[in-house]
């Protein structure tokens, strides 16, 4: 555990600050898409300031996801010494990262950010509540019960200062004003004033939350849904979703399983890749993660009961992540294909995994139906979710048909490779990397 603490401690370090430079993250467990699709160039310069403004959100939410991924996939001990010392260093980060503030006005970075906040506290209330179960009279608790409160305080404090500032001040002019005669007649003022104030804040939210869902529809219906030219798509891109291909199978597997699949998982829209790159490196990640704002970026298809994605190979708008992919191609003098072997959005991948087995098997099969259409030169999966996945005598990917150093998917002769992703490991490793698959392509 200890080990794994300190590759989350450089993770934490590392991860929250690539937003700077507008890092978007893909992880060897999710693939944290946001704002894909085809959108005409702007045409004005307050247009182009937004799209720039949700593009470094995006990249938040996806360095902000990546390390949820992380804290959730921490195991407590069975000692309770060892947990202790888990709390101790969660605690740890929880002092150093804090809850901002979410009182004014529509701040989008401010509620992205608190989710990773959010995420180790519930980690570090966990741990309390196993400590407590497995060891009630450990001298150590009623420290870590007295800091789950102070930090709970905190929380409150910090995301709501202004209007917890706010009520303090129309307090103190209450309490001024009952010290003065006339004192009914000021209170009354001062709570008009109040109510006035928050209201007005409301309904100033509901107004730009209704202005953007208008002029996001509007942007919808009367743009085009790609932005490569027919020449360009006709040469270079595949639809991979030609005739409804996927979004028809998916609404049929969704509708299949509405009664034997957790709710938490049916009833969420999935998300598919609608493009590929001929000839490509086709890297392959294990499912979409789960955020709530995904349903207003992504495409609707055209049934509405699935969201889609399109490539961004070549488009100087793709965020970092995209281009760490088609940098990677580059060596290899390919273009890049990036898709998901399970359509479903969940962010707890044993949780997802422990589905009806049937569910994850028709997926699987729609997406092997999906990489013979795509013909990739080579194939790379990421993570070890995948791996289990695929791999075995009577899966995708015999064991016993290792050549030279890498397999191949059953019933073709197209070359497969594992590792972590590509955004993650050394410079040295994608050497290493890239060498088999130019002595295979």
């Amino acid at each position: 555990m200890s080990k794994f603490i300190d590759s989350f401690k450089r993770e934490v370090g590392k991860n929250t600050g690539k937003y700077l430079s507008n890092v978007l993250f893909g992880d060897g467990h999710s693939t944290p898409y946001r704002r894909v699709g085809d959108k005409v160039k702007l045409k004005n310069s307050e247009a182009k300031i937004e799209r720039s403004n949700n593009e470094q959100l995006f990249a938040i939410d996806s360095a902000v996801l990546k390390n949820v991924d992380k804290i959730a996939t921490i195991r407590f001990s069975n000692d309770p010494n060892e947990i202790i010392q888990q709390l101790m260093e969660l605690e740890i980060h929880l002092n150093s990262n804090k809850w901002q503030n979410v009182s004014i006005g529509d701040n989008k970075e401010a509620i992205i950010r608190n989710k990773f906040c959010d995420a180790l506290f519930e980690k570090y209330k966990q741990g309390v509540r196993i400590l407590k179960k497995m060891d009630p009279s450990n001298v150590e608790l009623d420290y870590l019960e007295k800091t789950k409160r102070k930090v709970a305080r905190r929380k409150i404090f910090r995301k709501y200062s202004f209007y917890i500032g706010f009520g303090f001040f129309f307090f103190f002019m209450v309490c001024i004003a009952m010290e003065e005669t006339g004192f009914a007649l000021l209170t009354l003022f001062f709570s008009g004033v109040f109510l006035i104030f928050l209201s007005s804040i409301i309904y100033a939210q509901i107004k730009k939350k209704n202005r953007k869902k208008v002029r996001d529809k509007r942007n919808e219906q009367s743009q085009p849904k790609n932005l490569k030219s027919n020449s360009q798509e006709s040469t270079i891109f595949k639809d991979l979703n030609e005739n409804n291909r996927i979004e028809n199978t998916l609404f049929n597997i969704w509708n299949r399983y509405k009664n034997s699949v957790d709710s938490q998982i049916i009833n969420r829209k999935p998300i598919f890749s609608a493009d590929a790159v001929r000839d490509s490196i086709l890297f392959v990640g294990i499912n979409p993660s789960f955020n709530p704002s995904d349903d207003n970026y992504f495409i609707n298809s055209d049934d509405g009961n699935s969201l889609l994605y399109g490539s961004f190979y070549q488009r100087p708008d793709a965020p970092e992540y995209f281009k760490i992919l088609e940098i990677f191609a580059n060596k290899l003098n390919r273009g890049y294909t990036h898709i998901n072997l399970l359509y479903a959005r969940e962010n707890n991948r044993e949780f997802l995994l422990s589905c009806d087995h049937n569910f994850i098997r028709e997926q699987l099969e729609l997406t092997y139906e999906t990489i013979l259409r795509i013909k990739p030169v080579a194939i790379i999966f990421f993570s070890d979710y995948c791996k289990n996945l695929i791999y075995g005598e009577n899966l995708w990917v015999n064991p016993n048909n290792k050549i030279d150093g890498n397999y191949t998917l059953n019933g073709t002769n197209l070359p497969v490779f594992f590792t972590d992703d590509i955004s993650i490991i050394s410079v040295s490793e994608q050497e290493k990397l890239i060498s088999k698959i130019k002595n295979i392509i």
